[in-house]
């Protein structure tokens, strides 16, 4: 596990992308104004030694004193009245539907919590750092389960992860987590979850859909080391048409840098010349051969031959597909009908 998920001395950075308010009078300022008019009075009260000016000057700077206060306690109470109906609503929204809610730094430390996990895990709240290291030892998560929740804030991409775990009152839970990273104020992210439904297949769908974890990074380290050597292009994308691995030929011929396209931003419709109304169309549930044309990062199209193949487990469970991409080009046709 790494050591940012468990260190309570990690350093609390503020996000570059939140501007903290100024206001145009600190406190600071405030209590040099004050005192500067207050000297002021002094000093033309022993210079005149008159009590009607004394009586007046001090009027006039405890009026303006207590003005002020009564204005900014105003303010404060408007304020905290404001604040209060917010996280009454943004407590009430995230609960909708989700199990429990949590709002968490990258290094995994838990900044917010909904009245549900409180619920569910008193006696976490006892100890004094609150982390998703800890909330996944108190409840007994499984290990490899654990990992790919870690695995899941440390790329920081949208993921959804099965998993078990238990309460303080020692009731199994079978969850869902959706991990969220939050666009603004960045390095947050927010983790719903809610209970597991064993999924119902339709008897009428072309092919079963498997767990998407089954296609995870950890299982395509074998396939990556040897897929990185090879000059012709590889993509692999799982049952939701997301990219999970692309070796570096077809991220250099695309324009992008290694490992930029398989950080789970990318869809395949997102590389594919979907203005062509003349190419032919391609699905990851269908086996396709021919040619087809694919958007470059920095603007322009490439013309590409591609052999793709669908996977499925021995139990015909649907996990995505995998493609060879060529250039037409430079590389004979009846070759690349027996690349596989």
């Amino acid at each position: 596990m790494p050591i940012r998920y468990s260190d309570i001395n990690a350093k609390k950075m503020p996000p570059s992308d939140f501007v903290i308010r100024h206001y145009p009078l600190t406190i600071q300022q405030l209590l040099a104004i004050f005192l500067t008019f207050l000297l002021v009075i002094l000093s033309i009260v022993t210079i005149t030694i008159d009590k009607i000016s004394l009586a007046i000057l001090l009027f006039l700077a405890l009026g303006s004193l207590g003005w002020y206060v009564i204005v900014l306690i105003q303010r404060s109470r408007d304020l905290v009245m404001a604040t209060e109906f917010q996280n009454s609503l943004f407590a009430s929204a995230l609960h909708f539907n989700n199990k429990f809610c949590l709002i968490i730094r990258r290094e995994g430390n838990i900044v917010y919590m909904d009245n549900a996990f409180r619920k569910m895990f008193p006696d976490l709240l006892k100890e004094t750092h609150l982390s998703v290291a800890n909330l996944l030892r108190h409840g007994r998560v499984d290990p490899l389960e654990a990992e790919q929740i870690y695995a899941a804030i440390e790329r920081g991409v949208h993921d959804k992860i099965i998993f078990t775990i238990q309460g303080s009152d020692s009731r199994t839970h079978k969850l869902v987590m959706a991990v969220e990273p939050i666009v603004r104020p960045s390095g947050f992210i927010l983790l719903r979850s809610r209970e597991y439904v064993e999924q119902r297949i339709n008897r009428h769908s072309e092919f079963k859909v498997a767990p998407p974890s089954l296609l995870n990074k950890a299982n395509l380290t074998l396939f990556a080391y040897i897929m990185d050597k090879m000059n012709t292009g590889v993509y692999v994308v799982d049952v939701a048409g997301t990219i999970i691995y692309v070796n570096p030929a077809l991220e250099q011929s695309l324009g992008y840098q290694e490992g930029e396209m398989a950080a789970g931003r990318f869809l395949l419709r997102d590389i594919l010349n979907t203005t062509s109304t003349t190419g032919p169309s391609i699905t990851i549930s269908e086996e396709f051969e021919g040619e087809i044309i694919l958007r470059k990062k920095e603007g322009g199209v490439l013309r590409t031959f591609v052999n793709q193949r669908v996977l499925h487990t021995e139990n015909h469970n649907f996990l995505g597909c995998v493609a060879l991409i060529s250039d037409p080009i430079h590389e004979d046709g009846d070759a690349r009908k027996i690349s596989w």
